[in-house]
């Protein structure tokens, strides 16, 4: 692992374990080389103290390069949970962004599994994978296949048993995606306008998919003191709505 964040109740921070550094609020701290660092210690960085800790999905903002807005970690992990997804899950997703769903993917499927990533924007999947390089071990990164492209115009042999979009016309899409997924296979599409998700939702059946449902999820942090607990002013009141449908197979029986 190449780096590790650096935490306190004030600001949050990266040490890069190589280089021996510490970027605090855009400053770069040279720590002594001999010093050895991990998880769990306490370490003085700029006059203030700082819990090291592995990265996690929650630190993608601090550890990385960011241009786009990144899905949550709090939708993130409803739309694993929903989907399914596992150790050997092959998933396709388009909308890379600056990677921070991906890397919570490849977490996940692991190297029995795949990631397929599409995205339109050749300077995005660059991003993606230096952001993601820095967070997982190699060996996942062999496992992900990012193309350029449009995912309406994308054709593979191979069946996939998850998909997630968060791209501005998801049901341009679905006949594309609706062809590669396995059946059965769950499809999320991440839609920040009502005017989104009502139109995918409306285009669902068109290409054999079922709707199962739609939500948003809404996130308030606590400020805990002594005396004096309460929510914090600054909340997040929405993202985007979570939107899900199942690949069917055509087939009916009567019990």
């Amino acid at each position: 692992m190449l780096i590790y964040i650096l935490y306190s109740g004030k600001a949050s921070g990266i040490l890069d374990t190589e280089k021996k550094t510490a970027n605090v609020r855009g400053t770069v701290h040279h720590l002594d080389p001999g010093l050895e660092v991990l998880p769990g210690d306490s370490i003085w960085v700029g006059g203030d103290s700082y819990v090291v800790k592995n990265p996690g999905p929650y630190d993608f903002a601090t550890a990385t390069k960011r241009v786009t807005q990144i899905i949550q970690p709090w939708d993130a992990g409803v739309i694993m949970s929903y989907l399914s997804i596992r150790p050997g899950f092959r998933v396709l997703e388009s909308g890379t962004g600056s990677g921070s769903l991906s890397y919570q993917i490849l977490r996940i499927v692991g190297e029995t599994g795949s990631l397929t990533s599409v995205e339109i924007n050749s300077s995005y999947i660059k991003m993606a994978r230096e952001n993601v390089s820095r967070l997982v071990p190699s060996a996942l990164m062999k496992v992900w296949t990012t193309l350029e492209g449009d995912i309406s115009e994308f054709q593979s042999e191979e069946k996939y048993d998850a998909c997630v979009l968060d791209i501005p016309e998801p049901w341009a899409a679905l006949k594309s995606v609706s062809n590669v997924l396995k059946t059965g296979a769950m499809l999320c599409f991440y839609c920040p306008t009502f005017n989104q998700t009502e139109r995918t939702v409306n285009a669902l059946d068109t290409y054999g998919l079922f709707f199962m449902d739609s939500f948003e999820i809404l996130s308030r942090r606590m400020l805990v003191r002594n005396n004096a607990t309460r929510p914090d002013n600054d909340v997040i009141g929405h993202t985007a709505f979570l939107s899900f449908a199942m690949k069917l197979s055509g087939l009916s029986a009567k019990a």
